[in-house]
């Protein structure tokens, strides 16, 4: 099989899913386990008010290679995604929602992306058919953003996706890329191809209405300076039909004389730059955010503790320059590294699942 020595990296995010998300990972690692030599599960926890945590703990002490990363606070599933990949290491990453997205459709995106392209896009069959209202809607607003910023986007996409190291590189260069990340991969330009796919039945899942309202809002203001220009327009145009109006009232002024006077004009007149107003404020609002978010560079996310199985086949030293001394001592497990050449602190895994550096008495911190 040409996927199996393929090092792929799974990030998923997950929020109040106890009950569900513990068969969920099972499953995605069944998989995993199954398909590939090489591999990590990335989960990040959006600050669950439940026992998830607990339960993503439980597969880490039977599952190998599956890292938890708790966030904080809460952030919404775009910081959360952006956190999972910022942490991944692999050839190939997919994202996935573990509560509506199968784990049997990875080893096919795999393959499709090995023919020769760069990104690969499972397309839920229900959004393909436009069932239901907000199937309709998510198409409607896919198709009218990538006419708006003139990009080659599938209409039915979804979170579930593959992205090569190429792409993910490019993504990760981007300042605010936790509000362009549904269609940074297709700004990029890279090759695509789409695997059709049925969601799990039954499943409960996804983000809420208010959300998906929120998202939209932040692709529709990170991913093209267009919405200003046609707001500048507006403004021109709306500009010259008050120049329009006045000349209409001084006519209306000078042939007729049962006009309140002043009444008329001067109601519109404020009605309607009340309204020019605040659609102004309101896009120089959300470019300005963008300006402030670019110039402050705080943190989008803090991770308040992380756990990794029991049993972990890829060394992940951060933050730790090895020498040679503790090259020799720890070699490189990563396909990666070793092909590079790279020396690799080894991790030494706490019957707990807290990370131990091993050596570090030869390593410069």
């Amino acid at each position: 099989m040409r996927t199996r020595d393929i090092f792929v990296s799974v990030v998923m995010r997950v929020r109040d899913a106890a009950g569900a998300i513990g068969p969920a990972l099972e499953r995605v690692a069944g998989v995993m386990e199954a398909h590939f030599a090489y591999y990590e599960i990335i989960i990040v926890d959006d600050c669950s008010a439940d026992a998830s945590v607990a339960e993503i703990a439980a597969v880490q002490a039977r599952a190998r290679n599956i890292q938890l990363y708790a966030l904080a606070r809460r952030r919404g599933d775009n910081i959360a995604l952006t956190a999972g990949l910022d942490h991944a290491i692999g050839d190939m990453i997919v994202t996935l929602d573990p509560l509506l997205d199968p784990p049997a459709l990875i080893p096919h995106l795999v393959e499709r992306a090995l023919d020769g392209v760069d990104i690969v896009y499972a397309l839920p069959r229900a959004r393909l058919e436009s069932r239901g209202v907000g199937n309709r809607a998510v198409r409607g607003f896919v198709a009218a953003l990538s006419r708006l910023i003139n990009v080659d986007a599938p209409q039915a996409m979804s979170s579930y996706r593959l992205l090569n190291r190429t792409v993910l590189n490019y993504m990760l260069e981007a300042v605010d890329r936790h509000r362009s990340l549904m269609f940074l991969p297709a700004l990029s330009g890279y090759p695509y191809a789409t695997l059709e796919y049925d969601r799990l039945a039954g499943a409960a899942g996804g983000a809420s209405t208010g959300e998906r309202l929120a998202k939209a809002v932040d692709l529709l203001f990170s991913t093209s300076a267009r919405p200003l220009r046609i707001i500048t327009l507006m403004s021109l145009g709306i500009s010259v039909l008050s120049l329009c109006y006045a000349l209409y009232s001084v006519l209306i002024y000078v042939v007729r004389d049962d006009v309140a006077r002043g009444w008329t004009s001067l109601s519109l007149q404020i009605s309607g730059l009340f309204f020019l107003v605040c659609i102004i404020l309101a896009v120089m609002s959300e470019y300005l955010l963008q300006v402030l978010e670019a110039t402050t560079h705080h943190p989008r996310y803090h991770i308040a503790s992380q756990r990794h199985s029991t049993t972990m086949d890829i060394a992940r030293p951060r933050n730790v320059i090895a020498t040679s001394g503790a090259a020799d001592a720890f070699p490189a497990r990563s396909p990666h590294d070793a092909a590079a050449g790279q020396p690799v602190l080894q991790q030494a895994i706490g019957d707990g699942g807290e990370v131990k550096r091993a050596g570090l008495d030869q390593a410069k911190l």
